[in-house]
């Protein structure tokens, strides 16, 4: 349905968001991770597959997808490539994650920023954390 063959658009897949549900999302839940990709991107094929699997070990963690061709989200939240996760915590941003990264890294970043108390901050020196 309209995913470019990114295979993230059926079953369990994370949450489709645009410019009128991503507010009420990231508001609306306690942690939240985001998939900002583009159709005629390769290795958000690649991530795509990651974070699905995610989905699925970290069922405490609201999963959605924004394609940045169809929405306006990721230009106001200064997502300039592709693909990019944001992480939401209680609606605010506290993460960004640049690019492909094996999942158990990406294991280790939801796990630090998601935990009940999150341990210091290991990426970046202020709450809101660009990881590359």
């Amino acid at each position: 349905m309209g995913d470019g063959g990114l295979g993230i658009g059926s079953g369990s897949a994370p949450k489709d968001l645009d410019d009128h549900s991503f507010e009420g999302f990231i508001k609306g839940a306690r942690y939240a991770a985001v998939l900002f990709w583009s159709g005629s991107c390769m290795p958000c094929r690649m991530v795509s597959l990651i974070f699905n699997e995610l989905q699925s070990l970290r069922p405490g963690i609201s999963f959605g997808k924004v394609n940045v061709g169809a929405s306006g989200v990721g230009a106001r939240l200064g997502v300039m490539s592709v693909p990019t996760i944001l992480l939401f915590r209680d609606g605010r941003r506290v993460a960004r994650v640049v690019g492909v990264k094996p999942i158990q890294v990406l294991l280790e970043i939801f796990d630090n920023y998601f935990s009940a108390s999150p341990k210091e901050d290991i990426y970046a020196d202020s709450g809101q954390s660009d990881l590359m």
